[in-house]
Parts: structure tokens; C-alpha cells; sequence
């Protein structure tokens, strides 16, 4: 069918867990991109999705870890954490879906990990909880390993983007994808509670612009200029990567952005429109 909906937005436990926390002003802002990006998701009526997004230690540890880890079970479970403020939920997989993305990406000369087991912490159940507060549709989890050196490259995730891309065209399903993750944060670092503003906001000019020649230049000393936590930002240029395969040059519309210093993140929250995407 086609890819009908896109969006990207942050994942910062405060944004649940601390809502009082933060300022008024910045907490409704943000709110009230949520609720525009639910509202779009709602309009689109995706038969499933795909999510690029990260973990923090809820499923691997120093055993194992891979570039990316794509979820095929038939369902998954989050958050882990207690005090997250999420109702702890049963999401819905999409095994199918997940199978052909492993197949694309092993034929493109990728061979990402895959599990049928996967929980999930705020990294992935922030989002949801906004988006698809129903916890309904059924999702395709693609874990990008932000945590551990090496980190895969940004023009990797492109392609990994691209590969999801392509099978969400290829597929009989209405297909969304979400990027979550970001922005500027260095949490439990040397810069923790810092916010690099600045960067933040040319990101999201890259990304609203569909400048991938921009979002593919970044390296992971450049993403961690502005905190470890950036590295978070592979999931949005491996959306940029998807949109660039299926639809062409999507242009972004920034919704909300704040640098909310109680949650020590930036967070961006922005969408690609049905109309946008269908058109391009």
C-alpha cells in the first residue's frame, strides 16, 4: 500500500514521570504537539507501525549488543520501569512485517539482530503512551544501539531507514513510522542537566528540510557534542531515510520544541503530514 504517516518526538521519562516538574508554559507546549501527532495518527489510520527508536539497558547488557535489534515477536510488554507513570501495557507486533524487514535488510547486505522477546522502557512506551494511547496498533520495534561504542554510523541508519522504506511500499498494510529519542541530553554524564538549544533547533531545520546529505554527515562526535543522549537522534535520520526511499523529499513541520531543564532534554516533536507524504 503505502506509507501513510510519520512523525518523530522525544522520549524523556520527566515527560510522564515529572510532568510537575517542569514549567507550565513548556509542558503544554509540548502537550500540545502530542496531541497534534496523535490527532494525525488517528486521521492516518496506519494498519501497523514501524518505530525506530533505543533502549537503556532493559533487554541487552554487555553480553550482547547490535547495531540494530528488530522486534518480530507478537507482542511486547512495557514500561519496565514502575515509576514511568505509563500503565503497563501489551502492544501488539506485527511478526509478519518485522520478518520482511529482516529479509530486506539481509538482502541489502545488512544483517541486524532480531528477537521474538523484547521489553520495553520510556525510550519506547513515552511515544506510545501519546500517540496510540490505546496501545492498538501493532508495532515493529527497531532498536538502534545508542548506548555502546561502536554506535552504527548515520549514514547506516539512512540505510537501514531506507530498508523499512521499502517494504512499508511494498506491503498490502497502511504503514506509519515513528522516531523517537533526543534531543540534546547528557544523562548521568559529566554534562548532565545541559541543553545545547542551539544544535537542537538546526536538527530539526535539517529534518524539516529533508537535507539527508546533512543528517548523513553526522558523526557520533558530532552527535555527542551535544550529549551523549543525542546519539538518540539515529532514529530520526534513519525516519529521514524511510521518508527519502517510499515518498521522496518530505519536508517536516517542527510542532513543539522546548529545552525543559527539570528533564535536562531538549525535546522536538515533529510531523510529516498524510497530505505531505501522500503527494511527495
Amino acid at each position: 500500500m503505502s506509507l501513510v504517516y510519520a512523525a518523530a518526538m522525544g522520549h524523556a521519562p520527566g515527560i510522564t514521570a515529572w510532568v510537575e516538574a517542569a514549567p507550565t508554559a513548556q509542558k503544554d507546549a509540548l502537550y500540545a504537539g502530542f496531541a497534534e501527532l496523535h490527532a494525525g495518527i488517528e486521521a492516518a489510520k496506519p494498519d501497523a507501525l514501524f518505530v525506530f527508536t533505543s533502549e537503556h539497558w532493559a533487554n541487552f547488557f554487555l553480553d550482547h549488543v547490535s547495531a540494530f535489534c528488530i522486534g518480530r515477536g507478537d507482542h511486547f510488554v512495557g514500561p519496565v520501569e514502575p515509576w514511568l507513570k505509563v500503565a503497563k501495557s501489551r502492544i501488539p507486533g506485527a511478526p509478519d512485517l518485522a520478518n520482511a524487514l529482516i529479509a530486506e535488510c539481509m538482502a541489502s547486505d545488512m544483517d541486524p539482530g532480531f528477537g521474538d522477546e523484547m521489553s520495553f522502557d520510556h525510550g519506547t512506551m513515552v511515544p506510545l503512551h501519546f500517540l496510540t494511547p490505546s496501545m492498538n496498533i501493532p508495532i515493529v520495534p527497531i532498536m538502534i544501539n545508542t548506548l555502546m561504542a561502536p554506535q552504527p554510523t548515520a549514514r547506516r541508519c539512512l540505510a537501514l531507514g531506507r530498508a523499512a522504506g521499502r517494504v512499508a511500499m511494498r506491503s498490502s498494510k497502511r504503514i506509519g513510522v515513528i522516531a523517537t529519542g533526543g534531543m540534546s541530553h547528557d544523562p548521568g554524564e559529566i554534562k548532565h542537566g545541559w541543553i545545547d538549544s542551539d544544535f537542537d533547533k538546526r536538527f530539526l531545520a535539517q529534518m524539516e528540510a529533508g537535507d539527508l546529505e546533512a543528517l548523513g554527515d553526522y558523526s557520533t562526535t558530532s552527535l555527542m557534542a551535544a550529549g551523549a543522549g543525542a546519539l538518540e537522534l539515529l532514529a530520526w535520520i534513519s525516519l529521514a531515510g524511510a521518508l527519502d526511499e517510499a515518498v521522496g523529499k518530505v519536508r517536516g513541520r517542527t510542532l513543539a520544541y522546548e529545552a525543559v531543564e527539570p528533564w535536562a532534554t531538549g525535546i522536538g516533536a515533529m510531523s510529516f503530514s498524510t497530505a505531505q507524504v501522500m503527494m511527495a
